[in-house]
């Protein structure tokens, strides 16, 4: 049973909302750190293009992935579209189905995110120590890949 000092202590130091936090943070971090680019794109674009990971997926992944409707998937992919970084192509295997293909425009963008994930990561080993760092993504990856494979 848990009494009430450890009930506080607990709901400040769970995992979900460490990890929350964290996530917050980290997207605040990319915004600034974007919003010196030409590109500016928004946090629905970034967690986009992260789903996408540089492979191309259709629709109806990239909205299981984010956890977000098709519609939404669709609204955020248009306004990439628009701006020359993603493209549509109809799916070999399903005529209905679109595949999202990053152009070399969006190739760019991902690089200069990847720059950016590296600027965040820095500030996090100056806060916890790289060793740390090392350790969290270490514990992190492996339990990610336990979830992946079931």
């Amino acid at each position: 049973m848990i009494d009430n000092n450890s009930h506080k202590n607990f709901l400040e130091t769970n995992l979900l909302r460490l990890l929350l936090e964290t996530s917050e943070w980290m997207e605040s971090e990319m915004l600034k750190l974007n919003q010196n680019s030409e590109y500016r794109g928004t946090i629905a674009e970034i967690k986009l293009f992260n789903a996408l990971r540089g492979q191309e997926k259709s629709i109806s992944e990239l909205a299981r992935i984010l956890g977000i409707s098709r519609q939404a998937v669709h609204k955020t992919i248009h306004k990439l579209k628009d701006k020359g970084y993603l493209e549509l192509r109809t799916s070999k295997d399903n005529k209905k189905d679109k595949k999202v293909i990053i152009t070399d425009s969006g190739q760019a963008i991902r690089k200069e995110g990847a720059e950016y994930l590296i600027e965040i990561e820095k500030k996090v080993s100056w806060n916890i120590g790289e060793r740390n760092l090392i350790y969290l993504k270490e514990i992190l990856f492996e339990h990610v890949k336990n979830i992946q494979t079931g």
